[in-house]
């Protein structure tokens, strides 16, 4: 049974910010952007634009990854999401904004769906404002059989060590180029494999009982997802031979280790494991190694820092052994604590939602009455069904599906009330994209951002000031192509699109017939449920869930399809009303 986790802290919402505040005070040669709550960005205090910058991030929860790891000789910045969620795009491009100069930056991304949509975009964004930037996709989980569909192998711990040989090249002076290609080569060499004992908590949620007493889970991701296998508790000691059998496994080849090659061992504890217990694994795994894997151990990382085996070569442990002021490498360097921080400015480019004016009309029409009521039934239907998202997202995915949504829900009515220019439609849609987009992250906020920015592109062709519903069903139909592109899926794959893609499908179909369009919108919402419920069926080929086993997945529907059932049909039975009164 699923129990409260207990947490040191106060309001959960404002945890990734109260440990950006305690790190600062902690660490002289630290700061963050001027940008609470949305924009969470951690920096060096001496920002030197003279080399190549180098940006790492993704969800908090995993710390002291990243931020724990700026610092001179490895990150120039760390762009924090909220817990288990990916930073937004404005947050990402102020972060590259703050510390790169001419030189460029070099963008390190765990696989994640929402860290590369997030990160991909903000590259985009950043390079036609002049900026150059590359990236590298780090995906070095080990313990599941290689990923179906788009996903690819999670990334994981190994990442910081890859954060370590990028930032050490760009502080040699290395061009873009060549620490991208040193940042490349190193993610291509390095295996994780993750175990654990217990679940994690997220703050302010339930305590998954997925983990009942006397069990352990091999193989499972970062953010607590279940892995390749839950099995009765293990001694270390085969523990530790099966991790390495799997990252070392010659049938996945998924790291150019063999014997004789040289390694690099990082020992981690992801949060709750004692230093006692990480030294045990640490002296089991050294001679395993070398005795039965015949491998030459040339250094051993042993603490928490995001567990990883990463093939040695002399620039790799080069790199490795170059100085770094990041506090939480080994043999970090300290400073005396200034009396007093205060936050960095951001960038001038960067826009702030709260310095506009309102753009709300005085007096509404009837088509903006009719979009207010759809909106607020539709914000309000995810903010009701937020625990009954993460429930379902916790079994598949890391747990936090509603609280995602729910922030985006809540902005969208407070916005409503200022910012939404509701006598126009078109502009309304790009406001919503432009609320969740500043406060959701992760994947769910990307792509809703998609949707709506491919919604209003199409709408402001007809440039009409009323919209009729064919025009809606165009919009509808040109996000779901947009969601597709960017992010891959298709139909099928057991994502939001397998609700969509029937709800466009049905309207389309019924208005054809010459539906009434409040019934199709209707009949279309009903499609929209039926798609989303089909989800059970599905074998996930896209995000986290890819990685889940099918007896799993059929337990529960997918989470971001219920959600856009939800608020498809909330506000199609809003419209209905409004037409009927």
């Amino acid at each position: 049974m699923a129990f409260q986790g207990k947490k040191l802290m106060d309001d959960p919402d404002d945890a990734v910010t109260d440990f950006i505040e305690g790190l600062v005070e902690t660490y002289p040669a630290l700061h963050y952007l001027d940008g609470f709550p949305q924009i969470k960005v951690v920096l060096c205090s001496d920002i030197s634009t003279d080399k190549v910058a180098v940006i790492s991030g993704g969800g908090s929860g995993h710390e002291p990854a990243h931020a724990g790891f700026v610092g001179e000789g490895m990150l120039s910045a760390a762009i924090c999401g909220d817990v288990f969620t990916s930073p937004p795009v404005d947050s990402i491009l102020a972060g590259i904004r703050a510390v790169t100069g001419p030189k460029g930056c070099l963008l390190i991304v765990k696989n994640y769906t929402g860290d590369r949509l997030n990160f991909g975009l903000a590259a985009e964004q950043a390079k036609s404002e002049g900026y150059k930037v590359e990236i590298v996709i780090v995906g070095d989980d080990c313990a599941l059989p290689p990923p179906r569909g788009i996903a690819g192998r999670r990334g994981l711990a190994g990442t910081i060590l890859v954060h370590k040989v990028a930032g050490a090249a760009a502080e040699a002076g290395l061009p873009l180029a060549d620490v991208a290609a040193e940042a490349k080569y190193a993610s291509e060499m390095v295996g994780t494999m993750g175990v654990a004992l217990s679940v994690c908590t997220l703050p302010g949620q339930l305590t998954s009982d997925r983990l009942g007493p006397g069990k352990m889970e091999l193989g499972l991701g970062i953010h607590g997802e279940p892995g390749a296998a839950v099995v009765d508790l293990l001694p270390v000691d085969p523990v530790v031979s099966h991790v390495l059998q799997q990252i070392l496994s010659k049938d996945t080849q998924y790291v150019p280790i063999t014997r004789g090659s040289r390694v690099v061992v990082m020992i981690n504890g992801l949060g709750a494991t004692p230093i006692m217990e990480l030294m045990i694994a640490s002296g089991k795994t050294v001679p395993k190694l070398q005795v039965e894997h015949g491998l030459a151990v040339d250094r051993v990382y042993t603490g928490s820092f995001m567990t990883s085996l990463d093939m040695a070569d002399e620039v790799i442990l080069r790199r490795l052994d170059a100085p770094t002021k990041a506090p939480y490498w080994p043999v970090s360097v300290e400073g005396d604590r200034p009396p007093t921080k205060l936050p960095v400015p951001i960038p001038t480019s960067c826009s702030r939602k709260n310095d506009e004016g309102s753009n709300r009309p005085q007096e509404l029409s009837v088509q903006g009455r009719i979009l207010e009521a759809a909106i607020e039934a539709a914000a309000n239907a995810i903010i009701n069904i937020k625990d009954c998202l993460n429930e379902w997202d916790g079994k598949v995915g890391d747990g936090d599906c509603g609280s995602t949504l729910f922030r985006g829900a809540a902005a969208i009515v407070e916005d409503m009330r200022n910012y939404y220019p509701l006598n126009d439609a078109a502009e309304t849609i790009n406001e919503i994209g432009s609320s969740v987009e500043r406060v959701m992250g992760g994947t769910s906020g990307i792509i809703y951002s998609i949707f709506c920015k491919a919604a209003y592109a199409k709408l402001k062709e007809n440039n009409l000031p009323f919209v009729e519903s064919r025009q809606w069903a165009d919009a509808l139909e040109a996000s779901i192509t947009a969601i597709s592109k960017y992010g891959g899926a298709k139909a099928g794959y057991r994502t939001l699109l397998d609700a969509l893609i029937p709800a466009a499908s049905i309207l389309e179909e019924r208005l054809a017939a010459g539906d009434e369009p409040t019934t199709a919108f209707f009949l279309s919402s009903e499609a929209a449920l039926s798609g989303a419920e089909s989800t059970k069926n599905m074998q996930a080929q896209a995000g986290r869930s890819s990685y889940i086993s099918p007896e799993i997945l059929a337990s529960v529907p997918d989470p971001g399809a219920m959600a856009v059932a939800t608020w498809y049909r909330a506000a199609a039975l809003a419209v209905k009303d409004k037409y009927q009164t």
